[in-house]
């Protein structure tokens, strides 16, 4: 009986009934981790193999996803890494790889070492890669099966297994692919990462539509409410300086003046040849009214003589300007900061030389960088903190704005602001501190990325 075909028949079906069957289950299965489990478990009925391992390979690296009577993975274990490891190193295709510890010297050598310490001289080892299925269309990843036999791996199980593979092919593919629980979609997208970045991104939302004012902050000096300023006449050397830095002075009052000992030479000496000059021109003259001839030589010596007038007249102007005085009455600021450092200074023209503060009160001088420019498109309010009583709120009023640029000493292009300062006494000149201006209301998006933008533009 053991010949008769109705039996081999009988087996035959049941075989593909158990295919189709284990096939369905795993359609069936809740997700992709319980049906890889299914089927490195349930087809030993079928197999009859010693172990299997499920592994997924993607990028070049295995991960085993199931193995054979294991509830969980231990992925350090050496037969875990040696299975990840054959996996990676072999070169797999749709058809069985069917491989004994004869097979190691024709492999590379990651995968000998691998497969001679995985099986033993009578085990068979059989290795099939599962195929997508190509309603899918493409995937990043493979999934693999490993199988090993005790003994050698009989016909119908080769065969079964290149039945089997593609059944579970298209139930684990779409598990991992398509059919993702509900609870899992879930879970997935309600991460605590996940969450947080949603927020933010609702948050930054809303934001956009806010809108707050816009305030910019910016270095600023005391000023005087006016400045008058007085410049080096003509290039010399200061002889002496009459005041101190700070000092009270009316208009009028002597300052500064100049080394005149050079002038006062070349004014005498100018004085001499006019008079010199004189004497021979009379001489010259009364000569011509009876030679007419020598009249040529008159106009030359009349043309000498306004040239020399011309040098005194110089002259007389030259020490007439070496005297610096005050041109209005208020507080004196020497551009050197000391009177020690203005003596024996030789100045070139156009050297200032000391400022006059008037007028009462205070005033500032505001920079704003021109990238901050768009809060000085309206009128800006303006409130001032010094660095030596930062405590205090000073309030100002903006008075003036410049119509272009300058280039500053930090090579930075800004905006000249000048603003009143009210409500606070003992203001000295040259103090420094923070203006922070308040212009119109803008969305706080705008507040917020203005630099971060162009910055961008500058990439």
């Amino acid at each position: 009986m053991e010949n008769d075909p109705r039996s081999e028949w009988a087996a035959r079906l049941k075989a593909f009934g158990m295919i189709i069957k284990l096939g369905n289950d795993l359609f069936a299965a809740s997700d992709f981790n319980t049906a890889c489990g299914m089927a490195v478990n349930s087809s030993r009925a079928l197999l009859k193999f010693k172990t299997s391992t499920m592994l997924e390979l993607s990028g070049g690296k295995a991960r085993i996803v199931a193995q054979y009577a294991q509830v969980a993975i231990n992925h350090n274990s050496n037969a875990a890494m040696l299975q990840t490891s054959l996996c990676e190193h072999l070169e797999l295709s749709e058809k069985p790889l069917i491989l004994s510890t004869a097979d190691v010297p024709n492999l590379n050598q990651y995968a000998g070492i691998a497969l001679s310490q995985l099986i033993g001289e009578r085990d068979r080892m059989m290795i099939v890669m599962l195929a997508p299925p190509p309603f899918l269309g493409s995937v990043d990843f493979r999934l693999v099966w490993m199988l090993e036999f005790a003994e050698e791996i009989p016909k119908y199980a080769i065969n079964a297994a290149s039945i089997l593979v593609r059944n579970y092919a298209e139930a684990l593919y779409c598990h991992r692919c398509c059919r993702v629980s509900a609870k899992a979609k879930i879970r997935k997208w309600m991460q605590p990462k996940r969450v947080a970045l949603y927020v933010l991104a609702i948050l930054l939302l809303a934001l956009m539509f806010v809108r707050v004012q816009e305030s910019v902050n910016a270095e600023f000096e005391v000023r005087a409410p006016k400045t008058v300023s007085t410049y080096a006449w003509f290039d010399g050397p200061i002889a002496r300086c009459y005041k101190q830095d700070g000092d009270l002075v009316k208009a009028g009052e002597l300052i500064a003046e100049y080394d005149t000992s050079q002038l006062a030479f070349r004014l005498a000496n100018a004085e001499s040849q006019v008079r010199e000059i004189e004497k021979e021109f009379d001489l010259e003259r009364s000569a011509a009214f009876s030679d007419r001839t020598r009249l040529g030589k008159v106009q030359l010596i009349e043309a000498r003589l306004n040239g020399a007038r011309v040098a005194v007249d110089e002259a007389k102007w030259y020490m007439a300007h070496s005297k610096l005085t005050a041109p209005a009455s208020g507080t004196l600021a020497l551009a050197d900061g000391r009177a020690e450092l203005l003596t024996n200074r030789a100045v070139r023209t156009g050297d200032r030389i000391f400022d006059i503060y008037t007028g009462e009160g205070a005033a500032a001088e505001i920079l704003v960088n021109e990238r901050d420019s768009s809060i000085l498109q309206g009128q800006p309010e303006v409130t001032f903190f010094l660095y030596t009583r930062p405590e205090i709120s000073i309030p100002g009023k903006v008075q003036a704005i410049a119509n272009y640029p300058e280039l500053t000493e930090q090579r930075v292009y800004c905006y000249k602001v000048r603003a009143t300062m009210d409500g606070v006494s003992n203001l000295r000149y040259g103090m420094r501190g923070i203006a922070k201006l308040r212009g119109d209301r803008v969305s706080l998006g705008y507040y917020l990325f203005k630099n971060l933008v162009i910055y961008l533009r500058r990439i």
